[in-house]
């Protein structure tokens, strides 16, 4: 009994020390940056709007096209293959809004999806050298993306704005009906 627990504490501390500490993507090894732009289905160079889903979504305003269709000059990139509260998978990306980025997609179907065993990352300087010349302008943004935009971008703003607005009008009322009250009994 005593030599199993000599034994069993040294293998069980060796076994959590050697053990990660979170399970990881499994993706297979990445080729290089130049394969994945030629073999992507979609590439374009976007800025991040606003993120929802655990920021597993973004909301991309295109800013250049280096590869595929013609694009919305807005666009969801979901970079999940799950979505909701509570749902995750092991190839989750997540984005930061008001980041740029070069989306490398594998698929240009929509929903445009992405996971974190894509070549797409932050934007830099550097990537500039593998623009292609021929890389061209999305559709121009509708009426309709440029409202959305507007409010989601300013939905908190707004939102306390309409409130504070239905309060005073609540105030003004409340007091009119107070002022009325006592004329009414003399």
């Amino acid at each position: 009994m005593i030599r199993r627990l000599v034994l069993g504490v040294p293998v069980a501390a060796l076994l959590a020390i050697a053990a990660p500490g979170h399970a990881i993507a499994s993706c297979v090894e990445p080729p290089t940056l130049q394969t994945s732009l030629d073999s992507a289905a979609l590439v374009f160079v976007g800025t991040v709007t606003y993120t929802y889903d655990a920021d597993r979504v973004a909301h991309v305003r295109v800013e250049s096209i280096w590869r595929g269709q013609q694009l919305n000059g807005y666009v969801d990139v979901h970079g999940s293959p799950v979505s909701g509260q509570g749902s995750y998978s092991s190839v989750d990306r997540r984005y930061s809004a008001g980041t740029r980025y070069l989306f490398v997609l594998y698929s240009a179907k929509q929903p445009l999806q992405d996971n974190s065993c894509s070549a797409t990352q932050p934007y830099s300087a550097a990537l500039a050298a593998h623009a292609p010349a021929a890389a061209h302008d999305p559709s121009a943004p509708s009426l309709g993306d440029e409202f959305q935009n507007f409010v989601f971008m300013h939905a908190l703003p707004i939102g306390a704005a309409l409130a504070a607005m239905a309060l005073v009008v609540v105030a003004v009322l409340v007091r009119r009906r107070r002022m009325q009250s006592p004329r009414a009994m003399r």
